[in-house]
């Protein structure tokens, strides 16, 4: 339910007018990123009301080999957040409240310090709330059920990171707040709320809020500590300390109805999701590039509306890419298998972002350029090197692996639509490395 997200994408490149993966290169690139006999990835791409890809790799279960499948359902942890603040939006609309209220309005037994904030600073993380569960004493305590008033009673007691509108600090603290005021705005509990007022009119018939226990087990989640990966249990926590900041449980096919259905006005009015796809604004002007259950960056060099999720055994991400129309979730049933890298390369693959592959007959003249020795400064190393034809890679003392020349002076990993930018500048020759997700990084000099 918190994990941070990746930074942003690519700089400058433009979305190709010509589209070229098909289901044999989605299906590659997820057999990349997953094994037949381990916990793997489910994943669903859209453009409009197309269905590209929709393709599962890994086991659901791996005591009882079931393998996983497009219509399992699957834990979404922080993604519960876009369901959070569109139901705040919702009262709003119905009038119960307004995201100027404050939070002591609707929770009279809160400090002086929390109740004074106002819901839209909540909803956008700009508050200065802290993360409850980011703490090593909390660990223990959320192996057990609790109700969300007793949960509430522990972790409010934290101080304030800063004054309100100060800063953008992601806090789970604020969604489990969020989900008292739609409590006792409504009259229903969280999880009724969601399912009267969203699953329901959705026809999301596949999803629920979690309140206790694990989740089911049609799905098992899984986490590993070692470096072969081995799938282990994951850490106990109770969903009762989830709840409203990432508690909810779905499956690919629901969250394409909870996409649809949000930016098609079946959810809230057009207004009200303009304002959860729009950055709040600090005191200071800048940007917090979050909005309502939203973050707003660029990835893979695209104007993107995403978030991900995290929860002990599992892991996911949704994006969409209103540019393109494109709308790309992932989900994994390993706490350590994030199915971002894969769902970006697909992306990528589709809209044509990253350079294409060299032909065979241009190999040779960009490998004499580019076999060496680099190092950046922060003593990170690779070493190129063509043997027999084919070009390969090793980062530090790391494993060898075959590289894939691209045009534009660039290459990559096999696997990965990430990429390195030759260049030679003034005598000097140097790698810089360009992320789907984090944008260029620091370049790396040839020896």
């Amino acid at each position: 339910m918190g994990i941070k997200p990746y930074h942003a994408g690519i700089i400058g490149l433009a979305i190709s007018c010509s589209v070229h993966a098909d289901k044999n290169d989605f299906d590659a690139t997820l057999a990349c990123y997953t094994q037949p006999d381990q916990p793997g990835i489910a994943v669903r791409i859209e453009q409009g009301n197309k269905l590209l890809y929709s393709g599962a790799n890994g086991l659901a279960d791996i005591k009882r080999k079931r393998p996983l499948n497009t219509e399992q359902v699957f834990q979404i942890g922080s993604i519960t957040k876009q369901f959070t603040a569109a139901a705040i939006l919702q009262l709003a609309e119905r009038n119960k409240l307004s995201l100027q209220d404050p939070l002591g309005k609707f929770i009279p037994s809160l400090s002086t310090d929390y109740g004074k904030l106002t819901l839209d600073r909540v909803l956008s993380h700009t508050a200065g709330l802290p993360n409850y569960n980011e703490g090593p004493e909390i660990g223990a305590k959320m192996a057990h059920y609790r109700t969300l008033d007793q949960i509430l009673s522990q972790i409010v007691q934290a101080p304030m990171i800063y004054p309100s509108g100060e800063g953008h600090t992601y806090s789970n603290t604020g969604y489990l707040l969020l989900g008292k005021v739609i409590e006792q705005v409504s009259g229903l509990s969280y999880k009724d709320y969601l399912q009267q007022h969203i699953f329901t009119p959705l026809g999301m018939k596949n999803s629920q809020v979690l309140t206790k226990g694990t989740g089911g087990d049609e799905v098992k989640g899984y986490s590993s500590v070692d470096s072969k990966r081995t799938p282990v249990a994951p850490f106990h926590v109770d969903r009762s300390w989830i709840y409203s900041a990432g508690g909810i449980e779905t499956t690919l096919a629901d969250m394409s109805r909870w996409h649809h259905g949000l930016k098609g006005g079946k959810v809230v009015k057009p207004a009200s999701y303009r304002a959860m796809v729009t950055s709040a604004i600090l005191n200071d002007g800048t940007p917090a590039t979050y909005g309502y259950g939203f973050y707003l960056r660029p990835l893979a060099g695209l104007p993107s509306y995403f978030h991900e999720g995290g929860v002990p055994g599992f892991l996911a991400m949704t994006v969409y890419f209103p540019e393109a129309d494109l709308y790309a979730l992932g989900l994994s049933n390993r706490d350590t298998l994030h199915p971002g890298p894969a769902l970006l390369d697909m992306v990528a693959q589709y809209l044509n972002i990253t350079p294409k592959p060299l032909p065979d007959t241009e190999l040779s003249r960009f490998a004499k350029a580019l076999v060496g020795e680099y190092q950046s400064a922060g003593q990170q190393s690779l070493k190129v090197t063509f043997e027999k034809g084919i070009l390969y890679g090793q980062k530090g003392q790391g494993e060898k692996r075959k590289l894939i020349a691209r045009a534009n002076h660039a290459f990559s990993f096999e696997c990965t639509q990430n990429y390195y930018q030759l260049s030679v500048t003034e005598g000097t020759t140097s790698l810089t490395p360009v992320g789907l997700y984090r944008g260029k990084g620091k370049p790396l000099f040839k020896l």
